[in-house]
This record gives structure tokens, C-alpha cells and sequence, in this order.
């Protein structure tokens, strides 16, 4: 949440807790992704954990759950009987063993994003399913057009593509049975495999731009921006950043689900996605009463309002008015994930962060072909020894 629109949001948030807690001074502190991971491990380690910090939800929340380092927040969640103003699925990833740790604001899903004046002057068709998506990339790169934006130097913008390949190939439960180590379920099996031969062979073709692996997703979204590139597989945050860089380029967007993978056994309206801002408190905190009634401005509907405003997508329900203040194509974005039969978890938050770290470095290797899918796969199964 390292730039202005969320930031502002918070702030305002925080503001009106201060002025009714004129006791209390709040100290805020934002970080790019990977700067906050390293940062909050290190105050960890030193037992100098923040009151209430930000978190993603997933398996890093639930070993810290397990390791008793964060409050359970059920019984304020009870008393304010919050079960039907959250959206569920937002909710499942902050919860463990049937308590929740962190309140979500955010919830965002991943789609293919298409600008629509590139297929229409190369006359190219909107992909439904992985045949026609090499189809679609083939003329692009003939035309001279990069078929996806792509950095990923920071690992996990390449991750959503084999994370969608997976789910399409052997669907959601498998992931999630393997994630469990159920009986039966492994990341070793075909489709995981398969996903990899078809990340590979989008790589070969090439469907990204060259030295993607080099670089950040900024200048991948640039790419896009300056219609450089036809597609951009990304998050719905990325409405927020275009209304805050070139707003004039929204009406240039077609919103389209991942294609289909022919054979596959995965469902095609599964959107892959997660809490992409949540907020839980610390066991160690001196003054949870007021860390939970910080909770409570935070997720006030005065901040789901301003989130509609600046193109973010809330975990929390939204009413008539708050909606009609996203951008459309957020609000097909709600839409795809009111209608998905499940979600697909990103596989970097709903991990332990040991097997998260293992899926982000071995897909990179598939990226970089320094490992076959079949060597990936097992790696993943062997849970990164």
C-alpha cells in the first residue's frame, strides 16, 4: 500500500480515531511488498512488533496464529456482527481453526486486462481458451506488438501465470489438497506439470518481452500504458494506479477471465485472487482495546466509500452508492468474483512462507528454463528440501 491513494485513505481513517481518542497518538509506516516482508521479520525477531500491522492474510497469518504471536479477533467480530457485512471469501483467508486473526479492506482478483484498440487495429480475436491465446500472441509479436507486459524481477507477477495454468489444468481442490497434504494430492502430479509445459512454451514463443525476468512491475505497467503491449495479466489494484497515472486509458480496457486450458479439469469462471490489505494486532500489544477500536475506523464505512473512490476493490459489502463510485471495469472485476465457483488462492499467501518462497523460486527457474516442469513439480513436492 506504498503509494498515494491507499495511503491517504488510511490516514484519513486514522485521523478520526485520533480525534475521537485524543489520548492516543498513532504512529503509520509503509514499505513496498518486499521491504515490509524483510521489516516485519526483523521487528519480530528484535520483539518489537508494531500494535497492529498489515498482512495478506494466508499461511504467514496462520503461523503466526500458531505461534501465538497475533490476538484472535473473533469475539470483536461477534459483538459488532460483522459475519454478513464481509465478503466470505476474504474472510476464509484470515481465519485458522475456525478463529479470525486479521480484519480484511481489500480484496482483489487477478484478470487478464486487454487494451481494445490493439485487437481491433490487428484484428486480432479475444482468447477464450490456451489455443487461441498462442493464437492471439502469434499475431501480436508479428505485428511487432509484445503480447503480454511482464516484469518479473520481484517474482510474483510471473507466478499468477502458473497459478491460473495449474487451476485450469487440475482445478481448485487440488491445489488446496495438496497445500493440506491430503492423501492422494501432491504438487507433483500431471496438472501441475502440465502447467509448467504451457508456461514454458508461452515463454518460447515469446509471449513477453525480453529481459521480463530483469524487470519490475512498474515499468511492465508502462509498457502496457504506452500500448506497447496488447495484454497484462495483474491484480485490480492496477485500476487504482491508472486512474492515478492516465486516467483517459481506462476506456481502453477490455476485463476478460484467464482462457481455458482444453482438457483441463479446472472450472473456467475460477478467478485467482486474495485479501490484498488486511490488518491484524499483536499478542504483545499493551492496549488491544484500542488496537480493536482502531480496527473499527479502519474498516468504517467512510473508508469503503473512499476505497470505491480510488478504484480499489473492498472486502467489506458494498451498498448501491458505494459501487456506482468504481470504475466499470472494477465492477466487472466484483462481478467475476460474485460468479466464480471458487477462488483460487494465491499460492504465495496461502502457503507456509517456506513453500511459498519454494513456488515463487520455482517458477522463476521455469521462467528462466534452469528447471523442467517435472523438476519444479517434484522440488514443490518435497516441500523445498
Amino acid at each position: 500500500m506504498n503509494y498515494a491513494g491507499p495511503r491517504e485513505v488510511i490516514a484519513d481513517a486514522v485521523a478520526r480515531f485520533e480525534a475521537a481518542h485524543p489520548e492516543c497518538k498513532v504512529k503509520l509506516q509503509s514499505f513496498e511488498n518486499d521491504a515490509y516482508k524483510t521489516k516485519l521479520a526483523v521487528e519480530e525477531a528484535s520483539g518489537n512488533v508494531p500494535d497492529i500491522f498489515f498482512t495478506w492474510g494466508g499461511g504467514p497469518l496462520q503461523e503466526r496464529a500458531k505461534a501465538g504471536r497475533v490476538l484472535s479477533l473473533q469475539k470483536c467480530f461477534n459483538d459488532n456482527d460483522w459475519e454478513q457485512r464481509f465478503i466470505g471469501q476474504a474472510l476464509d483467508l484470515c481465519r485458522w481453526e475456525n478463529q479470525l486473526y486479521a480484519l480484511p479492506l481489500d480484496l482483489s482478483a487477478v484478470l487478464l486486462w486487454c487494451n481494445k484498440g490493439l485487437f481491433e487495429r490487428h484484428q486480432v480475436s479475444y482468447p477464450g481458451n490456451y489455443d487461441e491465446l498462442l493464437q492471439a500472441c502469434t499475431k501480436f509479436r508479428q505485428a511487432g506488438i509484445h503480447p503480454f507486459a511482464l516484469g518479473n524481477m520481484k517474482q510474483w507477477p510471473g507466478a499468477f501465470y502458473f497459478c491460473y495454468l495449474a487451476n485450469r489444468c487440475g482445478g481448485t481442490q487440488l491445489f488446496l489438497d495438496a497445500a493440506a497434504g491430503k492423501p492422494g494430492a501432491s504438487f507433483a502430479d500431471p496438472a501441475f506439470v502440465r502447467a509448467g509445459e504451457l508456461l514454458q512454451e508461452l515463454i518460447a514463443l515469446p509471449a513477453f518481452p525480453t529481459g521480463f525476468n530483469g524487470m519490475d512491475d512498474a515499468p511492465a505497467r508502462a509498457m502496457f500504458l504506452r500500448q506497447e503491449a496488447a495484454m497484462y495479466l495483474t491484480g485490480t489494484w492496477l485500476a487504482a494506479r491508472i486512474l492515478e497515472e492516465k486516467p483517459e486509458f481506462m476506456e481502453q480496457l477490455r476485463l476478460l477471465p484467464f482462457p481455458d486450458v482444453p482438457g483441463g479439469k479446472g472450472a473456467p469462471d475460477v478467478v485467482l485472487g486474495g485479501v490484498n490489505c488486511a490488518f491484524a494486532v499483536s499478542s504483545s500489544c499493551k492496549h488491544p482495546e484500542l488496537a480493536l477500536k482502531l480496527l473499527e475506523y479502519l474498516c468504517a464505512d467512510e473508508v469503503v466509500t473512499q476505497w470505491c473512490r480510488i478504484g480499489r476493490l473492498p472486502a467489506i459489502k458494498t451498498n448501491p452508492e458505494q459501487e456506482a463510485l468504481l470504475p466499470e471495469i472494477t465492477r466487472q472485476s466484483l462481478q467475476a468474483l460474485q460468479k466464480a465457483s471458487s477462488l483460487q488462492p494465491y499460492y504465495d499467501q496461502y502457503l507456509s512462507p517456506r513453500l511459498a518462497v519454494e513456488h515463487k523460486n520455482t517458477t522463476q527457474h521455469l521462467f528462466s528454463a534452469t528447471m523442467t516442469p517435472e523438476q519444479a513439480a517434484k522440488k514443490m513436492a518435497e516441500g523445498g528440501r
